[in-house]
């Protein structure tokens, strides 16, 4: 009697499982529905940050999944270019004139959202990912 029990509960489990990722009950890993860095901006750029950055990314969930990074990266004409060193994933985005920033990811399976703000030299905020257990800060300086 306990290996029916067993064989059917493992059963559901997988069937469970199977539809749910058919009808995306899960969220989603698609990389197709992750937002998009927009072509221009729709507020008015800070000129004020250009140079190079580096600082860290760090979890605060204590997932093995989610591992500390550093963070590297520029700012252009107030358009940041940052990447996540250990998995190569860039984060794009712009400054407005109040020191505020979204940052884009372009990665294939991590749904990543950075915002923060920049004062001085430091850029800093919070992040999360919208398919994944990981959350946290990150910190860059100005070099």
């Amino acid at each position: 009697m306990k290996k029916i029990a067993l064989v059917a509960t493992s059963l559901g489990f997988v069937l469970f499982v199977g539809v749910g990722m058919r009808f995306d009950w899960f969220g989603t890993s698609k990389a197709e529905r992750f937002p998009k860095l927009p072509s221009q901006p729709n507020f008015t750029v800070s000129l004020d940050y250009d140079g190079d950055w580096l600082g860290r990314r760090v979890d605060v969930t204590g997932n093995n999944l989610c591992e500390r990074t550093t963070i590297t990266g520029s700012v252009e004409q107030g358009f940041v270019q940052l990447i996540l060193t250990y998995n190569g994933t860039p984060l794009r985005g712009w400054i407005d004139t109040q020191g505020n920033i979204k940052l884009y990811a372009n990665h294939s399976q991590w749904d990543y959202r950075f915002s923060g703000t920049v004062s001085g030299n430091v850029m800093q905020g919070s992040w999360y990912l919208t398919n994944g257990p990981c959350k946290g800060t990150w910190r860059v300086q100005r070099q």
